[in-house]
């Protein structure tokens, strides 16, 4: 959307501007917040901090100053700025635990480092194994078990009703286990 398009809107209804900018923006919004809050926090954290951030542009935005382009950079450095005040704020009341002789352990760099290779081997092979069953299985896959996203939410992305978004999970899945399988792993 660009700027003179959510201008006109605007002087239209607020409310249907508003609804336009969410609308369009809302899976961009919740993919940057969801990327920057996925290690430390809830599901709860993660819609919270994206209606903050339409809360925000929705009180900040001033169509008249900003230039006649798109408002997808505005929209996306808003949502990059809040998560990360979002992200300090759940991690900076993390509690800390005292270093005393019982509870500190040297553990095994090496085995670490094994662990971690084999666990983004394993990411590795899953994501090309979700990709290589085409669109728009992979997206489905993808936003109903990455994203957590519900059959209603990915039949608009997709643009398939949600019955046909959870009978094509379900055989997606299937497939992908068949995939998997053939390649030595098992869910």
């Amino acid at each position: 959307m660009t700027n003179e398009e959510y201008r006109r809107k605007k002087r239209n209804s607020s409310e249907e501007a508003h609804r336009a900018v969410f609308d369009e923006y809302f899976n961009y919004v919740y993919t940057i917040v969801f990327n920057r809050l996925r290690s430390c926090g809830r599901r709860e954290d993660t819609e919270e901090c994206v209606c903050d951030v339409f809360a925000e542009f929705y009180r900040c935005y001033d169509s008249g100053k900003a230039s006649e382009g798109d408002i997808s950079g505005f929209i996306g450095v808003l949502a990059r700025r809040m998560a990360s005040a979002r992200y300090r704020r759940l991690t900076s009341s993390a509690e800390t635990v005292p270093l005393d002789d019982e509870a500190f352990s040297v553990s095994d760099p090496a085995a670490d480092t094994v662990k971690e290779v084999e666990g983004k081997e394993l990411r590795r092979i899953i994501l090309d194994s979700i990709e290589s069953l085409g669109e728009p299985d992979s997206t489905i896959i993808l936003m109903k078990y990455y994203y957590g996203r519900s059959a209603k939410d990915i039949a608009g992305a997709v643009s398939l009703t949600p019955e046909n978004v959870r009978v094509r999970s379900g055989r997606a899945l299937k497939k992908l286990r068949g995939i998997l399988e053939k390649a030595g792993i098992s869910l």
